[in-house]
């Protein structure tokens, strides 16, 4: 496509490591090119500045499907274009998945841009036209011309097929319905690895006029911004509900180590549902929020599948890393609230400020680099672009904060159910390992001993569900064993010895081979005896999927794929019209369907929903942050140990609170009680945003006192006068929260600046009268 013959070529790696799964390999490729000019051919200046431009995108795009067939070698197309529409056709895919996932396959979507190559051509001449900064941009009126010019052409498209025609024409007005949803994109940037796009929100509503499966696939609420991101081998996206939100960063490689047709239809199947996943879970983590003055977002990336495991935390990094100078260049701004990167058309207009936290696949080493990363790079709130950090910031696996607040909730439930925990016998069940954070650390408070005597003696955890492997024991799993694997080794590790129950087992998910066939191992007690079988994949699979069908008082699932207990399996928790449990406390996101969490509570059980019992890991990332912004880390430092307990103790009040009210309004009202936290969350948010808006307007309710009410009382102590120090929206948000959290205990119809002066301090009001 430049008119150049590759005359030789030579590709050297340089790294610093030369363990490929290490953190600091961070290796370079050195490719020496000699080219030359096809006979009667010149290489003008613009040509060589487009193949230098290819060349950089060599280490990260496809050039072995398609799309390079086709565009690339067939038709010309630049790497870069070709690249264009190669993200495209993902992102429509992604929605498309919703509107019918049978019809509308990423391979047909391909095939038919492919096909129609020139319509491709058209939209990515419109997009340089656009976004392209060496260009003059089109005026509004140009862009209007434009669609109802494309829109036009689409309609002309005649395949000789009614049913085709109507397939191809839906995809391009979808291709027309991304190009025109796009607001900013690192598409021109210089070094970039990755492709980042910012998408008005509104391309929900596109897609749900073409079919009401769309629309029902998800959340009523609309985001307030989408990011969509795209490399080799990997996508992805960052959904959030307000202009400042948090929320987790999940990486999802799906299948990895199993056999490679498996392995294609997991990474297919979490293909289709990436955005869905990504949506409900930050709509859930808005829900969440509602004690913060961030809203709800999450950050998903779908990475393929690698059969060889040691490649997979190679792909990991190399991912992570692209993916996060990508989205950066997107909502880095200088002191004019202007993009630090010139070479990207800001169509959006305002300044973006964004948190993200750890969640899946998320390790202590990237954490440190992506912080370090923002912070050198000028980010708004420099290295508090991610929590979780292991020095200057509150690891939430170290300190088990997520685990921390889903166990008052187990304690308030427990006291409901008329169990005194620390005197009766009760028994427990868990989805997710010791090794992990949410279950390990649940599994820690479960065990905790005071003066060397359990703290609650009458526990059995007669269950636990973990990716490598399942256990099972009526008579409760081994303590010691147990507190011995806690984050340290997953349930692999546990000593079948420990075994003791008349029909304990523990199976194991790493397959053997025998003749050609796939076997995995299991201990089991029979008889009082100690037993090693082999079983079946079939038998294996049935035996995993059973195990938190055994009988306990309560289920906790700490770990999981969302979606794991939905409308078409609930019912094998209620054998014989007997329920599996008494009640359910949801530390993993999403894992129960909304649709079953209603069916399993009509049937009599009760369901702490996750947006409850786990937000007390995003209420300590929000503090964490904003002790990053007010503190110098030398600070941060020397006070974490007081700070953490601070907020220990304020992640027990709040989940303690909303825990009496849930219970209070259930048994008032009735109202199932995973809707009474979606009514609580839904009314604080409410007020929140009704509050902020006052706020804009009278900026004297913003006070210091104010503020401060909000923070742990270290700030009140030693750290008075450092409001500056945070971003003025951060400021009008925080009063906004705390504000808000007061007025849903003091409903009325009193104007909204009287029902502030109802619930503010006397010292709060004289601030106010000072200014």
């Amino acid at each position: 496509s430049h008119g150049l013959e590759l005359r030789r070529c030579y590709f050297r790696e340089v790294s610093f490591n030369s363990d490929i799964t290490a953190f600091d390999r961070l290796p370079v490729m050195l490719t020496t090119a000699y080219l030359n000019p096809r006979p009667g051919d010149t290489l003008n200046q613009a040509r060589l500045d487009a193949l230098l431009n290819d060349i950089r995108l060599l280490g990260w795009v496809d050039m072995d499907d398609l799309l390079h067939e086709e565009l690339v070698k067939h038709q010309q197309f630049t790497l870069s274009a070709a690249n264009w529409v190669r993200c495209m056709c993902e992102f429509i895919h992604s929605q498309l998945s919703y509107v019918d996932s049978n019809d509308y396959s990423h391979r047909d979507i391909t095939r038919h841009l492919a096909i129609h190559s020139d319509y491709c051509r058209i939209l990515f001449a419109e997009f340089e036209r656009r976004f392209n900064p060496a260009l003059p941009h089109p005026t509004p009126q140009q862009e209007a011309e434009f669609h109802a010019s494309f829109s036009e052409q689409i309609e002309r498209i005649n395949t000789g097929n009614q049913t085709k025609n109507h397939f191809v024409r839906t995809i391009f007005r979808c291709a027309l319905n991304f190009l025109e949803s796009i607001l900013k994109s690192n598409f021109y940037s210089r070094d970039k690895t990755a492709l980042a796009f910012r998408l008005d929100a509104d391309f929900c509503k596109f897609y749900g006029s073409l079919s009401d499966h769309y629309t029902a696939a998800f959340p009523s609420d609309l985001p307030c911004g989408v990011f969509f991101f795209f490399r080799r081998r990997a996508f992805g996206y960052h959904i959030r509900f307000t202009d400042i939100a948090r929320g987790g960063w999940r990486s999802v490689i799906p299948g990895r180590g199993s056999n490679r047709l498996e392995m294609n239809d997991s990474y297919e199947y979490a293909r289709d549902e990436a955005f869905r996943e990504c949506y409900v879970l930050a709509h859930t983590q808005h829900l969440k929020n509602k004690d913060i003055y961030e809203g709800g977002a999450k950050l998903l990336t779908l990475l393929e599948p690698v059969s060889d495991p040691d490649l997979f935390k190679p792909l990991l990094w190399q991912t992570q890393r692209s993916i996060t100078t990508a989205f950066l260049s997107l909502i880095n701004y200088d002191s004019q609230k202007e993009l630090q990167d010139k070479s990207i058309i800001d169509r959006l207009g305002t300044r973006e400020i964004i948190e993200i936290g750890p969640d899946e696949n998320m390790f202590d080493t990237m954490i440190e680099w992506i912080g370090e990363y923002a912070r050198q790079t000028g980010y708004t709130l420099g290295s508090g672009l991610i929590s979780g950090k292991p020095g200057a910031g509150i690891n939430h696996k170290e300190y088990g904060v997520t685990s921390f607040g889903i166990h008052q909730y187990l304690l308030k439930t427990l006291e409901e159910l008329g169990i005194d925990p620390q005197h009766d016998s009760f028994t427990v069940k868990i989805a997710g390992g010791p090794g992990g954070d949410v279950a390990g650390n649940e599994m820690k408070l479960l065990l905790a001993e005071d003066n060397g005597k359990p703290l609650y003696p009458g526990l059995r955890i007669i269950a636990i569900t973990d990716g490598p492997a399942v256990a099972y024991d009526p008579d409760g799993l081994d303590r010691d064993e147990i507190k011995r694997l806690i984050h340290k080794e997953a349930l692999d590790a546990f000593n079948p010895e420990k075994l003791r129950g008349e029909g304990a087992f523990l199976a194991l998910s790493n397959p053997i081979t025998q003749n050609g066939r796939q076997f995995h191992h299991q201990y089991t007690v029979q008889d009082g005896k100690l037993l090693k079988v082999l079983l079946s994949q079939n038998e294996f699979m049935q035996i995993f999927q059973d195990n938190i069908v055994h009988y306990a008082d309560i289920f906790m699932p700490g770990g999981g794929r969302p979606a794991t207990i939905n409308e078409n399996n609930w019912q094998r928790f209620f054998a014989d019209g007997k329920p599996a449990f008494r009640a359910i406390v949801e530390g993993a996101n999403s894992y129960i369907t909304p649709g079953a969490r209603n069916l399993i509570q009509q049937n009599g059980v009760w369901i702490v929903k996750d947006a409850s019992a786990n937000k007390c890991g995003v209420i300590t990332s929000s503090y964490e942050i904003l002790s990053g912004l007010i503190l110098d880390e030398e600070e941060f430092m020397t006070h974490k140990a007081e700070l953490v307990a601070q907020v220990m103790n304020i992640l027990q009040r709040l989940a303690r609170q909303e825990a009496d009210w849930l219970f209070a309004r259930f048994k008032t009202t009735g109202t199932l009680l995973t809707d009474l936290t979606e009514e609580l969350s839904r009314e604080i948010n409410a007020a929140k945003a009704s509050i902020a808006e006052y706020l804009a307007a009278h900026p004297e309710f913003v006070t210091e006192e104010l503020l401060l009410t909000h923070m742990p009382p270290i700030f009140r102590e030693r750290f008075t006068g450092r409001g500056d120090r945070l971003p003025e929206e951060y400021k009008r948000a925080l009063a906004a929260v705390e504000l808000a959290c007061r007025l849903v205990y003091s409903a009325t119809d009193i104007d909204i600046g009287t029902r502030l002066l109802m619930v503010m301090t006397e010292k709060e009001k004289k601030e106010i009268e000072k200014t």
